[in-house]
């Protein structure tokens, strides 16, 4: 054991400013530390043992201990914590050691206590930021965990959870609402891969994958969701403009769009330019953020029925919100396709997302429009590397054209081929 140096007084202490090692005396082995930048704290240097040295022979081994910046921790409190581990080691214990398995135990009863639902919004909550680009993002979640999770297992401690549980939250929703299921699938996943990332729960991931593959059927390939034969779309198009709410209106330019519907909803009016007829929606609401802002070219009858709108504008929103100052709810426009009723030709209820494939469709069978020029209007990602690094341009022009086509049909004035 190293010997105790002399006893240094507080205000000798307090004028140790020299870089390095200085012992203050009143505790074996206690050092002031001095960083060249000035910087002060408490070193105990102990014996912890013996080990051989290079030449074979059994010497006396040392090891550092921090005990506290100086002054937050006085001279006094720092003699005191240096006589404790010397006392600890020698009962033989281990102080780093011991330390290290209080921190331990802590997190262990940390995450004894950490529920379902307080683990689905800590992960909400790191995951915000991610997520800014939808207005909604955050809501929905919390809405998922309200409505799917914590009526089965949000009580339940996080370490008790077992895929069982997964199965029970997502069953009832997986082949009637599959895209739902998936969504809060992916939310359950996320939240366990956090907990764990954390220290809050250990093992598998019971919302993983390849677990849910083998408790829960398999989803209709290509989890395509329900559209609107595009025959039937002059007639819908013609209800849907007979009916007077904020959301029909969404819808309505959601489709004469072909947007996303939080590439529509979250739209502000300084993206939109009446006089060159463009929509410009950032890239930050981009579904694909790294194509940058998309531009939309703007139909005649899409531009007057914004105009119609803008004279009626009571916020920076194009599609204002019931509650203070946000965009319409993105659940807004479904809620409005279910209250009308409209199915697919399987019998499913259509979603607004549906209607970018009736685009799709009818531009396929029933116009003379290039594949690239209908894939560039729905802001799709361009897979093919080579086709990616030779397209430089958005198609403007031949989009426009092909926007004032879909919108003729949607007013109805154009027959489709399978109508006929």
């Amino acid at each position: 054991m190293p010997r105790t140096a002399s006893k240094l007084s507080a205000k000798a202490v307090e004028h140790l400013k020299t870089p390095g090692l200085h012992p203050v005396g009143g505790a074996a082995g206690l050092h002031l530390q001095v960083t060249p930048s000035g910087a002060r704290s408490w070193v105990a240097r102990l014996t912890v043992g013996v080990r051989p040295n290079a030449a074979g022979k059994l010497v006396q081994h040392r090891r550092d201990f921090g005990l506290g910046s100086f002054p937050a921790v006085t001279l006094a409190e720092a003699r005191e914590r240096a006589d404790d581990y010397r006392k600890q080691l020698q009962a033989g214990i281990d102080p780093r050691a011991a330390k290290l398995t209080a921190r331990a135990q802590l997190e262990a009863q940390r995450a004894g206590l950490f529920t379902v639902r307080k683990a689905v919004l800590g992960f909400i909550d790191a995951m915000a930021p991610k997520w800014a680009r939808d207005p909604k993002g955050v809501a929905k979640r919390q809405a998922m965990l309200d409505t799917y999770i914590d009526p089965v297992c949000g009580g339940l401690l996080l370490a008790d959870v077992d895929v069982h549980h997964i199965e029970r939250v997502l069953k009832p929703i997986w082949t009637k609402t599959p895209a739902a299921a998936e969504r809060v699938a992916a939310l359950l996943r996320g939240t366990f891969d956090w907990a764990k990332a954390k220290g809050y729960r250990k093992g598998d991931n019971p919302a993983a994958f390849e677990v849910l593959e083998k408790v829960l059927p398999p989803l209709p390939k290509g989890g395509r969701q329900a559209a609107l034969p595009f025959a039937q779309l002059p007639k819908f198009m013609e209800d849907l403009r007979s009916r007077d709410s904020i959301s029909a209106r969404a819808l309505e330019v959601t489709i004469l769009s072909a947007l996303r519907t939080g590439e529509s909803i979250g739209a502000q009016w300084d993206e939109i330019d009446f006089d060159a007829a463009v929509w410009t929606v950032p890239a930050g609401r981009m579904k694909v953020r790294d194509a940058g802002d998309h531009r939309v070219p703007l139909s005649e009858p899409l531009v007057d029925l914004l105009r119609t709108l803008h004279k009626e504008r009571t916020s920076r929103w194009v599609f204002p919100g019931g509650k203070g100052d946000g965009p319409l709810s993105n659940a807004a426009m479904l809620a409005l396709l279910k209250g009308m009723g409209v199915k697919d030709e399987k019998g499913r209820l259509v979603t607004v997302h549906g209607f970018r494939s009736t685009f799709s469709t009818w531009t396929s069978e029933c116009t003379q429009h290039p594949p690239e020029v209908r894939e560039m209007a729905l802001a799709h990602v361009i897979r093919n590397a080579a086709e990616a690094a030779y397209r430089r341009g958005d198609l403007f022009d031949k989009r426009r054209a092909l926007m004032a086509d879909w919108a003729v049909f949607c007013a109805g004035r154009q027959q489709a081929k399978a109508a006929a």
